[in-house]
């Protein structure tokens, strides 16, 4: 957290989930949540933007593209049962041989940009599921 602070990057402590959340990437419309989990091994960034449904089918199209588009993002869709569809958004940094303050901040940074030009695509592409906007019943077609 000391170099998440040197590096100016917004965040604050979650208490029911333990992660970093950052501040900056969660105010942006569409973003569920977005995280650093500190592990033994390794860190590991996670973001979550809520889809519309209705574009579920073009976003599992996409993915192949989205992915080479951003090679240092994981991205894949997480559909939960009651819950809209969910792109997930992730990061992993090896950390078990060591790793100093300046090559952490560039690798969050990177991290956090790349997500916020991913989130800014899927927004263009009309993907998002926005807070102002109602929410449209599901209906599978057979």
């Amino acid at each position: 957290m000391r170099w998440l602070n040197a590096g100016y990057i917004e965040h604050y402590v979650c208490e029911n989930c333990h992660g970093i959340h950052f501040s900056e990437l969660q105010a942006l419309d569409g973003m569920l949540e977005s995280r650093l989990f500190v592990e033994h091994e390794g860190s590991i960034l996670t973001s979550e933007i809520e889809v519309r449904p209705t574009a579920l089918l073009a976003i599992m199209a996409d993915l192949t593209r989205l992915n080479m588009n951003y090679p240092s993002l994981k991205i894949f869709v997480d559909i939960v049962d009651d819950n809209l569809p969910r792109l997930i958004v992730a990061d992993y940094l090896h950390t078990q041989a060591g790793i100093d303050q300046a090559q952490f901040l560039w690798i969050v940074q990177h991290a956090l940009i790349a997500t916020q030009q991913l989130l800014l695509e899927i927004a263009e592409l009309g993907f998002l599921m926005l807070e102002d906007e109602p929410e449209k019943p599901f209906v599978a077609v057979h």
